[in-house]
């Protein structure tokens, strides 16, 4: 019998994103589907209550934190992105930015209530895709 090595379903959970030091950020997997195009990657929660767009936020909240490589600053402050996994979508908006450590390209991190509208808390990484709604 063969045996897997266990998957870390640790929940990430960042306080602050660093400032980016790479000049040439990781390009997203852009994914088409029949409703447009949009990005695949991992989703993660956390439990900040500040982010990288200087707006105060709670758990309860619709909103992720982007991945470095797309956030561009600020630029993608307010934006709203269309999350699937599963075949359960989400909108939430985008508060936050999630450090390259934590989220690649194409990946983001969602407060407790967008995952727990796609997941368990306790599955603690999916594969999703999404696009800016």
């Amino acid at each position: 019998m063969v045996s897997a090595a266990p998957i870390d379903t640790t929940p990430v959970r960042h306080t602050t994103a660093p400032k980016i030091t790479s000049s040439t950020p990781t390009e997203a997997t852009e994914v088409v589907s029949a409703q447009g195009s949009g990005y695949s990657g991992k989703g993660t929660w956390f439990t900040d209550s500040t982010g990288s767009c200087g707006t105060s936020f709670d758990t309860n909240d619709m909103i992720v934190a982007m991945n470095e490589a797309q956030m561009g600053g600020t630029s993608m402050c307010g934006k709203s992105v269309r999350i699937t996994s599963g075949g359960k979508s989400v909108t939430a908006r985008v508060t936050d930015t999630c450090p390259s450590q934590y989220c690649n390209s194409g990946s983001l991190d969602l407060s407790q209530a967008v995952f727990s509208k796609l997941a368990p808390l306790s599955t603690g990484v999916i594969s999703i895709t999404w696009e800016f709604a």
